[in-house]
């Protein structure tokens, strides 16, 4: 037991060699909060700029999806069905020469 406490002494004393004590000048804890922060401000310049770019990606999206969604009167045909292009296409008069007339105007239903 008595090998085992003069080891851990011995460790103690190179611990104590090795590692000088800190200063305890008023300036202690000043310094120790800037080598802190120096640390620190890599991290916090990453999360801005990751927020700043998730930001502009959002607003990015937003946009898109504005435009998607706002109508355009420059091209109505775009938001019509197939029938409906047809149906502009082929007005009912003229389809009237190929034997096709409205239900309303069928002389057989009247």
């Amino acid at each position: 037991m008595h090998q085992i406490d003069d080891e851990l002494n011995a460790l103690f004393v190179k611990y104590k060699a090795a590692v000088p004590d800190p200063d305890a000048s008023a300036n202690f804890m000043p310094q120790l909060w800037r080598k802190i922060e120096a640390r620190q401000t890599l991290m916090l310049r990453v999360r801005k700029l990751t927020q700043v770019f998730m930001g502009a990606a959002a607003a990015v999206c937003l946009l898109f999806a504005m435009v998607q969604v706002a109508p355009s009167g420059s091209r109505p045909e775009v938001h019509a069905s197939y029938v409906d292009a047809l149906a502009a296409a082929h007005p009912a008069d003229n389809l009237a020469a190929l034997g096709i007339v409205p239900r309303d105007t069928d002389p057989r239903t009247k």
